[in-house]
């Protein structure tokens, strides 16, 4: 039996990367045609979605990276652990645990 959200975490993470690797070969393209319009207007249509994608991600599952924190406490421990994940839940992140799951963490 799948945890519930693996089809959709596997689905964000592929776009995700997909993101990445066309900023990436943007990037070394740039580096030979500094001056090519349309190569940098791809390159910020992948920032932006990528982006948008990485936020939707985080919102849902949790920070792909560690956070910066907020200069008073380390946020990376408030995320949910994985022992935080309710096996009567199918494996789901409990919304009452952890940062995560507060009503207005990601907005």
């Amino acid at each position: 039996m799948k945890a519930c959200g693996t089809d959709e975490r596997n689905r964000l993470l592929m776009k995700l990367s997909a993101c990445k690797f066309a900023q990436y070969e943007l990037w070394l393209f740039l580096d030979t045609h500094p001056n090519c319009a349309e190569a940098m207007q791809a390159l910020n249509m992948h920032r932006a979605n990528g982006m948008k994608l990485k936020e939707e991600y985080e919102c849902k599952y949790g920070s792909l990276s560690n956070p910066k924190g907020n200069g008073k406490c380390w946020g990376w421990v408030n995320d949910p652990w994985p022992w935080d994940y309710s096996p009567q839940a199918g494996g789901c992140f409990t919304p009452s645990m952890g940062a995560r799951g507060k009503k207005g963490a990601c907005r």
